[in-house]
């Protein structure tokens, strides 16, 4: 009687691991999917008490586990394809009931909300405020918002330049409209909190050996005057009077509009007048045009005003066991009291997403096929077995 019996569990542990072995097959080109395989044991009668001479009662399977190896690379043309290089899954969250599920497969797109989506799931991640994502902050979900940035009024100027040491002084009063009343200008336009541009420009008077006058204007007009004072050496000494300097925009924007005129890296050496750099923290109104992702799981978008801003960060959990995690199918997983909870940290996204590329199925179909052979035989075995089983049983009726 128990021969029939252990051949039956012989065929059926077969066929489970052809199943198993056959949605391998069948997933090779499945983004984000992983490998299954089975594992079994053999049974021996309760109360067996490690006897040598108690036969065994077949095989059954133990549980059927994921190999959660890094698959292969597909490179598309789509900046909203991700791939975790290392350890990681990305955060899904299902917007209509709120369940969260977690994946590898990494093609994403934008729908009609600005939401960074798979299918019907939400890509999570970590918000930024002014730019900067905190480190204690909640997920939501990742939005690429196409709403324009707000104009932004100018606060400081920025001005990286050498002035000719051997330029000669001038004695007279200085005169914008007469270039022989001034040594240099640089101009810069800044921004009033209607994003209006003004043009602001600096005439560089030199008074004396190392001591040279700053003349700022905004559209033509007069704002302030500074002092600049050189070392010997051709390094800045100081720099007075520049600190608070206001205008008046008009046009409606904020009135008086303050700001000031850093010179940090002004130099004054034997060469000629050159401006190396020059910035200014305003903007005008930006419409959004494109966006981007870094290899730090960085959302950055980028405006059509030259302001680039972190929007977010892409969220990457990991987990104590990742093979305590529940699959759901659709290349996700859940997680478990065996998995433990999900470690969220942005440190995680850090040189761990590349753009433009999805990571594919990590099916080795060489090794499955190999493997599919392996399990047929194994069915044919203990079929024969079965067929060897009822021959003999006939006999004995017979008797």
């Amino acid at each position: 009687m128990g021969i029939g019996n252990i051949a039956n569990t012989g065929m059926r542990a077969a066929m489970t691991d052809m199943e198993i072995i056959s949605n391998n097959i069948a997933n090779a080109n499945t983004i984000g999917y992983k490998r299954s395989y089975g594992t079994f044991s053999d049974v021996y009668p309760n109360g067996a008490g490690g006897s040598s001479m108690q036969a065994g009662l077949g095989v059954a399977l133990t549980s059927i586990h994921q190999d959660f190896t890094r698959g292969g690379a597909l490179y598309t043309n789509n900046p909203l394809d991700l791939m975790i290089g290392n350890n990681g899954f990305f955060v899904l969250k299902d917007d209509s009931n709120g369940a969260v599920s977690y994946t590898r497969a990494g093609r994403f797109a934008l729908d009609n909300e600005g939401y960074i989506t798979n299918g019907k799931q939400r890509l999570q991640g970590f918000p930024a405020s002014n730019g900067v994502v905190s480190a204690g902050g909640t997920l939501s979900d990742v939005k690429i918002s196409s709403a324009p940035r707000n104009a932004t009024a100018t606060s400081s100027v920025s001005e990286d330049l050498n002035l000719n040491s051997t330029s000669e002084v001038k004695v007279g009063p200085f005169d914008k409209d007469d270039v022989e009343t001034y040594n240099y200008m640089t101009s810069k336009n800044v921004y009033d909190s209607l994003g209006n541009a003004h043009s602001m420009s600096t005439y560089f008077v030199k008074d004396a050996d190392n001591s040279w006058t700053a003349n700022v204007l905004v559209d033509d007009v007069a704002v302030g005057t500074g002092t600049v004072q050189f070392s010997t050496d051709g390094t800045m000494q100081s720099v007075t009077g520049l600190d608070a300097l206001t205008f008046d925009p008009g046009t409606g924007a904020q009135s008086p509009q303050s700001f000031q005129v850093s010179l940090d890296n002004i130099s004054q050496y034997a060469s000629d007048n050159t401006t190396r750099f020059m910035s200014q923290d305003g903007y005008p109104v930006g419409n959004l045009n494109g966006y981007e992702v870094d290899v730090n799981g960085n959302v950055v978008g980028t405006y059509s005003n030259e302001e680039r801003v972190l929007l977010g960060k892409i969220a990457v959990a990991e987990f104590q066991s990742v093979d305590g995690l529940a699959s759901i199918g659709n290349m996700s997983w859940l997680e478990t009291t065996s998995s433990g909870a999900p470690i969220l940290n942005p440190k995680n996204s850090d040189k761990n997403i590349t753009a433009s590329v999805v990571e594919t199925s990590n099916v080795d179909l060489t090794q499955e096929m190999i493997a599919l052979i392996g399990a047929q035989h194994n069915f044919q075995a203990n079929a024969q077995v079965e067929q060897t089983y009822n021959e003999v049983m006939q006999t004995v009726i017979k008797i």
